[in-house]
């Protein structure tokens, strides 16, 4: 037997919904509750019922089981992509902004000032040192040998440019801040004669190399024909623009 759990009515086990209320039947037994209505023994027996004539008989219908229609589940994978979709635009739009707003930020400039030409100076015997207020270290040579060298050849140089009156090769050679016997750079190149026919040799050549900088000692006998005049001299050195420039010259006797 079964039973309404709502109105207690007893039921054959083929039904599966109360008759008078719908409701899921269950097994008897699984309520303790449960009772069996019987008629009362005064009632007059119940006689069948006999539609009239004419009239459509009251067919009843027993209730349809309930069956919950499953809710369709919701698929997980569209939403997975829609947001790695947005933090891979976002990425881009990162990377994007980096590589192109410091270009804009900082354009480049072409427009590099042209160093105005020094003026000229002339020669003289050559001064102290002045300390210099840019120097390129990157590449300076730190062999004294290969240093002397390298000073030997400029000392040539520069005494060719004296006896040719080589302004050009001077104004190389003389850094800005030169000081000599006879003033700065612009005095010495202003002044430069040639000595046509002059000879030269160095004599007792030392270097000193502290760094950027560096010290050359030594004789210098100038020949005019038979005229031999020998000067020893104390020239100084800076390493810039990636060679040796002369910042001083001082004759001591």
């Amino acid at each position: 037997m079964k039973r309404c759990p709502t109105c207690k009515r007893m039921f054959e086990d083929t039904l599966s919904f109360c008759l008078e209320d719908g409701t899921p039947l269950v097994p008897a037994g699984a309520d303790s509750e449960a009772t069996l209505v019987t008629p009362k023994s005064d009632l007059p027996p119940t006689q069948a019922y006999s539609p009239m004539p004419g009239d459509p008989a009251l067919a009843y219908q027993a209730p349809q089981p309930y069956s919950a229609t499953p809710s369709p589940q919701r698929r997980v994978w569209p939403w997975i992509l829609a947001v790695a979709a947005v933090f891979l635009l976002g990425v881009v739009a990162i990377v994007v902004v980096a590589i192109v707003l410091p270009g804009m930020l900082h354009p480049a400039n072409d427009n590099r000032s042209t160093p105005s030409p020094s003026p000229v100076a002339s020669p003289s015997p050559k001064p102290s040192p002045s300390p210099s207020p840019t120097i390129e270290t990157s590449d300076v040579p730190t062999d004294e040998e290969e240093v002397q060298l390298q000073l030997e050849n400029l000392e040539n140089e520069w005494e060719r440019a004296n006896v040719e009156g080589d302004k050009g090769a001077l104004n190389r050679i003389l850094a800005r801040e030169y000081q000599g016997a006879g003033g700065g750079k612009e005095e010495y190149l202003r002044t430069i004669t040639p000595h046509p026919g002059r000879t030269w040799r160095y004599r007792d050549i030392e270097v000193d190399l502290e760094g950027e900088k560096a010290t050359l000692t030594y004789q210098l006998d100038r020949i005019d024909g038979d005229d031999v005049k020998t000067y020893s001299y104390i020239d100084t050195f800076v390493w810039r623009d990636h060679r040796w420039q002369a910042t001083s010259s001082r004759q001591v006797r």
